[in-house]
């Protein structure tokens, strides 16, 4: 199950606009071929597979989106540009050293795409199922139209937990705890 999971957040980790009929297409080819460097690559070291990976998939996630959600409404607006900007570089560089520190763990699982739904306007959902031998395990990758460019994922939801919520609610208790320094501290 950990492999599992770690799998998972794997593929949770931009210049790139996709549009709504291409969102089935090109997130196809970016889970195959990430998934083929890991099958075929193995000998790479960790972090020039993941740099592959990261130049397939970057484009189509919208990570300064994610580090606002991640932080909350109230705690985003409470900062300055300066410190806006500062926690955004942060959280990406710990969103992708958590993808790197779990890379080693695929072992040959396969994700298939089921469906994408329209919960509501301007919102996508890509239902994906993850295959590890007989088991199986949904993750939703949640697009959004964002106003720059096309749709790009805000949200990955792991087996139902959402992994902004999850950062969200982490964040939340190291500021109610500390300061927004010591939370870029556990950042690094």
């Amino acid at each position: 199950m950990k492999n599992i999971i770690l799998f998972i957040l794997l593929f949770s980790i931009s210049l790139f606009a996709i549009e709504r009929d291409e969102i089935v297409p090109v997130m196809t080819k970016k889970i195959d071929q990430a998934t083929t460097i890991l099958k075929e690559q193995k000998d790479l070291p960790t972090k020039v597979k993941a740099d592959k990976i990261f130049n397939i998939l970057d484009e189509v996630f919208d990570y300064k989106l994610m580090a606002k959600l991640s932080l909350g409404k109230s705690n985003w607006k409470s900062m300055n540009k300066e410190q806006r900007e500062e926690f955004t570089k942060k959280f990406i560089t710990h969103l992708k050293k958590s993808f790197m520190d779990k890379i080693n763990l695929y072992t040959d699982e396969k994700i298939k795409i089921l469906e994408l739904k329209e919960p509501k306007k301007n919102r996508l959902w890509l239902v994906t199922e993850l295959m590890k031998d007989k088991d199986k395990y949904e993750i939703v990758y949640k697009f959004h139209k964002s106003k720059k460019s096309s749709w790009k994922i805000y949200d990955v939801n792991i087996l139902g937990v959402s992994l902004i919520k999850t950062y969200r609610v982490q964040f939340a208790n190291a500021l109610k705890d500390g300061t927004y320094t010591a939370l870029l501290n556990k950042l690094q």
